[in-house]
């Protein structure tokens, strides 16, 4: 470890901030800004990089440990989520920090803390991160308190877009990266909270007019290729709004209303007419279709109302949710999700053909039964072919390739097959939520930014979720240094102002929204800049994190 010298100027800033801001840290992120650029960040992060170096880690990460120690407070003590863990990323990619080693070796020895690590994974064409992931499994594994590879659609190197930029280099880089890290990851144990990977999905969704009717009797409703058609006549018009009362003891959420039964028709050719509606009810309608019953919600959000049917999972662990969003003075255009989990369910069934439940492991899978799974994607698009195109675009353009690219990852990395299969390391997270970069990819169904969609999202970061018990909790992060003027919020990122000398930034925050202002009562929270010595934040622009393979997917430089 390089030798320091403590900044007495640090130390005296550090001094003044609250207690909370040691107590209640959780992310302490050694880097900002993103070379994956992915078009769903969660963070809007910039593409360049500012990092603290080896010598500037040291010297904010044992100054920050001196002064907790001197005021009696533990680090990252007080929360009640995780305590005693930092998450070293926000709006970075941890993967790609130079100095992850060094960083986990002040954790443990000096900070006093576990890590939670979560990354789209890193380059095997370079040698300095490949050999410093190794040193972390070899050395660090005991830092760890959890991993989370994440499977996305939106990498650089799975989208191929940009010179260099490979789909093959980067699923050799994700099999390179599961391989170094598989002993770490099976002494965790599998788990969404300890050691996994997770596949998240483009959305599948349609701009499209909804009609909001009744024909005889009955509410109807109708969204590009599909139609809902209530099962009672002269029932509620319009539904009353379902709400999320309270999670259960599984933090499941507990819905205010069991939802209305109705017929949920999928058929690109059927219309919202008397004679569709009496011949779909009858069981006679004649165009290519599928018919199921639902049970269907009404809920609201900022941006106003919307339906639900199915909107959490069913019994058997299927996911067959579908969202309708209408028009509204907020949101300006109207449209579905369908938010089916195609890879979890074609997974259920291949597991229930072998005489599996549900939550069984299945430790007899061979190669066989993973290209099965991947030929159910497949017969499921063509089978849709007839009654949703939308649908088997999706299908065949985002959820297979994805699917294909991490069972032949797994596969390059010497995992067995029962991986693919296991619900506790191949977790299917369904489609992507509406945070940072996202709403845009929901074409204007979410206007505003970090509000939840669905009532997934709303138990996982809505007003009733897991989040809302958890308080206020900190951030310390470095900010872009940009001693020469301006640059464009692409570049540096949305949410880190430029500083013209080194700077920290120390700052409370929203664990729904991760925003320094509180969703609920709009007010502004606490915010500290800290100055810091010279030569300890470094840029790496996007030109210079390509020539040093500073991101997966690279096959050249």
């Amino acid at each position: 470890m390089p030798a320091t010298t403590v900044t007495p100027g640090l130390r005296d800033q550090l001094r003044a901030l609250p207690d909370d801001a040691f107590a209640r840290l959780q992310y302490l992120a050694p880097a900002i800004g993103c070379f994956n650029r992915c078009a769903f960040c969660s963070q809007s992060a910039g593409r360049d990089v500012w990092q603290l170096t080896r010598t500037g880690l040291v010297t904010v990460l044992t100054t920050l440990a001196d002064v907790a120690t001197e005021r009696g407070l533990t680090i990252a003590g007080g929360r009640i989520h995780r305590p005693g863990v930092i998450f070293p990323y926000l709006d970075n990619d941890i993967g790609s920090y130079p100095h992850l080693d060094t960083y986990a070796q002040l954790a443990r020895d000096v900070l006093q803390v576990k890590l939670r690590v979560s990354t789209v994974g890193y380059s095997s064409r370079s040698p300095h991160l490949t050999a410093m992931h190794r040193r972390l499994v070899a050395e660090h594994g005991a830092v760890f308190d959890g991993i989370r590879f994440s499977i996305t659609p939106y990498a650089l190197g799975f989208t191929e877009q940009g010179p260099g930029m490979s789909r093959e280099a980067y699923v050799e880089d994700l099999a390179a990266a599961l391989a170094t890290y598989r002993p770490l990851l099976d002494r965790l144990g599998h788990g969404a909270a300890s050691a996994a990977c997770e596949l998240r999905f483009a959305p599948l969704l349609g701009t499209r007019e909804l009609t909001d009717t009744v024909i005889d009797g009955r509410h109807v409703l109708h969204c590009g290729p599909h139609l809902l058609i209530a099962h009672q006549q002269d029932g509620e018009v319009p539904l009353p709004e379902t709400v999320i009362e309270r999670l259960d003891e599984n933090t499941q959420p507990v819905f205010s209303r069991s939802g209305a039964t109705y017929l949920h028709v999928t058929a690109d050719a059927a219309e919202p007419t008397a004679a569709v509606a009496r011949a779909a009810l009858a069981g006679e309608l004649t165009v290519p279709h599928r018919a199921r019953m639902v049970r269907l919600h009404q809920f609201a959000n900022a941006d106003g109302p919307y339906y639900a049917a199915d909107p959490d999972f069913h019994p058997d662990g299927t996911f067959t949710a579908l969202h309708l969003y209408p028009k509204t003075d907020a949101r300006k255009t109207s449209g579905y999700t369908d938010a089916t989990r195609w890879f979890l369910n074609v997974t259920l069934a291949h597991k229930a053909r072998r005489g599996l439940g549900r939550r069984d492991e299945d430790q007899t899978a061979t190669g066989a039964d993973v290209d099965a799974v991947l030929g159910a994607l497949t017969d499921q698009a063509d089978a849709l072919e007839r009654v949703d195109r939308r649908a088997t675009a999706h299908l065949r353009g985002h959820v297979y390739p994805q699917v294909a690219a991490y069972a032949a990852a797994l596969e390059r990395a010497g995992y067995p097959p029962c991986m693919f299969f296991s619900r506790r390391f191949t977790i299917d997270t369904g489609q992507i939520v509406n945070q940072g970069r996202a709403q845009r990819l929901f074409r204007g169904l979410a206007a505003t930014n970090g509000e939840p969609m669905t009532p997934r999202e709303e138990r996982g970061f809505g007003q009733v979720s897991l989040s809302t018990a958890r308080g206020p909790i900190w951030r310390i992060t470095p900010l872009p240094l940009v001693p020469d003027g301006r640059l464009p919020l692409a570049v540096t990122g949305k949410k880190n102002p430029a500083t013209a000398e080194p700077s920290l930034l120390v700052e409370e925050l929203d664990p729904c929204h991760l925003s320094p202002v509180m969703r609920t009562t709009g007010c502004r929270l606490r915010r500290h800049v800290l100055t810091l010595p010279s030569n300890t934040i470094e840029h790496v622009g996007l030109k210079q994190g390509q020539k040093d393979f500073a991101l997966p997917g690279l096959a050249t430089a």
